[in-house]
């Protein structure tokens, strides 16, 4: 049990009064029920001022167990430590298990054993000169090359490299980033890195797969789909399988709009808050978009007709949309993981390591070629419990997830393609679209 410092006098806060506290210069973070006014340290912070930044305001227990040896930070935050938390407005964990604690120190040991640096190769700065240049010189020679402009199947053939190469920006800088290794900006895709970074580290990486707190699987009543246990029933939803996944080529558009939406209407990607915007985020924000029309439409529509431009986009963006939509699904919404819920108190009575194992299933890790397309995410597993170790660390450490989860009973989904785990979304989609047991869950359209 993580003890309680000393404070005279200490004050208790609720969820909402510590999210009141959700700026730079006001910033509080709670930690395992203890509430700490980070304002003075967050310039002096090792990791950098962002992660803070976006913690603010929030219970940031997993955050903050993932990215720091467990236990060891504790006497940093005594001395900014004001007062307790008494409620909590999204699903807790119990403290870490032993199971946690050996998986850490485990991998810890290896880097450090060997020497070897758990962050990002130089390498690293190679594949995203390929994926950019790639996106580049496709986007040239889609409107700038005479000879393939008067030939549509080239710049079709061209539209799809870049609509792939948009993909890649999101599985590797961009994700990257998202985990506070490097920074980018996603300007070449329109979206926003802002919030795609709560939705993601702070919603989905926490929260994986709890429903009403994992933003990746937000779902309205009724939705498109049904892929969550507890969602309601609707006769919509019967041999889904056949049509959704045809949906998912709307994901990037969607994404460019709904960020909008997020930021400046509803104020939260679920029930993940989005914290005040300064006046650099703002910029980066609205630059991103306006530089996303300039690039992808203005530019084109002035080189080739509109007839060929709406072409040309559509088809990129259903490649970046099918190949992010479908590698995001076949690692959590298959019908292998598990969907857990809180008890009554708001409590998962399931250590967060042990959980980040059984919601996700890993596949291919014999195939150099699926881990470098899909930015190593089939090892989501092993990136789940370690963020903040870069993906192409995730071979070496695999093992030793693996061996420990053996060791302590923790089961271990795995398949051996990607197509295996494709097909395990599919069959999910097909048994959350059949009559649910309970009649009670029933609604006929």
């Amino acid at each position: 049990m993580t003890p309680k410092p000393i404070c005279h006098p200490c004050k208790k806060f609720t969820w909402e009064e510590l999210a009141n506290h959700n700026k730079a210069d006001d910033a509080y973070v709670a930690v395992r029920g203890n509430v700490y006014d980070i304002t003075n340290f967050i310039k002096r912070h090792p990791g950098g001022e962002d992660i803070l930044l976006f913690a603010a305001g929030r219970d940031a227990t997993q955050a903050f167990e993932t990215y720091h040896e467990l236990g060891k930070p504790d006497l940093v935050l005594k001395k900014y430590f004001i007062g307790t938390l008494i409620s909590n407005e999204l699903p807790v964990f119990i403290e870490p298990t032993e199971f946690h604690r050996t998986l850490k120190k485990r991998v810890e040991d290896y880097f450090q054993n060997n020497q070897i640096d758990p962050k990002n190769r130089i390498t690293i700065w190679l594949r995203y000169a390929v994926i950019f240049g790639s996106l580049i010189g496709s986007y040239y020679a889609q409107f700038f090359i005479t000879y393939i402009v008067e030939r549509t199947w080239l710049q079709i053939m061209f539209a799809i490299i870049m609509g792939f190469a948009c993909a890649q920006i999101g599985l590797n800088p961009l994700h990257d980033a998202s985990h506070f290794s490097g920074a980018t900006h996603d300007f070449l895709n329109g979206a926003s890195h802002l919030v795609w970074t709560y939705q993601h580290a702070f919603g989905h990486h926490i929260y994986t797969n709890i429903a009403d707190a994992d933003p990746d699987i937000l779902t309205d009543d009724p939705d498109f789909r049904r892929i969550k246990p507890s969602q309601n029933w609707y006769s919509r939803y019967i041999n889904q399988q056949t049509f959704v996944p045809l949906l998912y080529g709307l994901l990037a558009f969607k994404t460019r709009i709904q960020d909008i939406s997020i930021v400046y209407i509803i104020g939260s990607n679920g029930k993940i808050r989005i914290n005040p915007l300064s006046t650099w985020h703002t910029s980066i924000f609205w630059g991103g978009k306006a530089f996303f029309i300039l690039f992808r439409i203005i530019i084109p529509l002035i080189i080739i007709p509109a007839w060929k431009f709406a072409l040309l986009f559509v088809i990129a963006d259903l490649v970046t949309s099918y190949w992010l939509a479908l590698t995001f699904q076949a690692n959590h919404v298959v019908e292998e993981v598990e969907w857990p819920l809180p008890d009554e108190t708001g409590l998962i009575q399931k250590d967060w390591a042990e959980m980040q194992i059984v919601t996700t299933l890993d596949y291919a890790y014999d195939s150099y070629f699926w881990t470098s397309i899909v930015g190593s995410l089939n090892y989501q597993a092993v990136h789940h419990v370690f963020p903040q170790v870069s993906q192409h660390r995730y071979g070496e450490i695999a093992p030793i997830v693996k061996e420990t989860c053996k060791e302590f009973g923790i089961p271990f989904y795995y398949k051996e393609t990607f197509w295996d785990a494709f097909r395990s979304h599919l069959e999910h989609l097909r048994l959350m679209g059949l009559p649910p047991q309970s009649k009670g869950d029933i609604k006929v359209e």
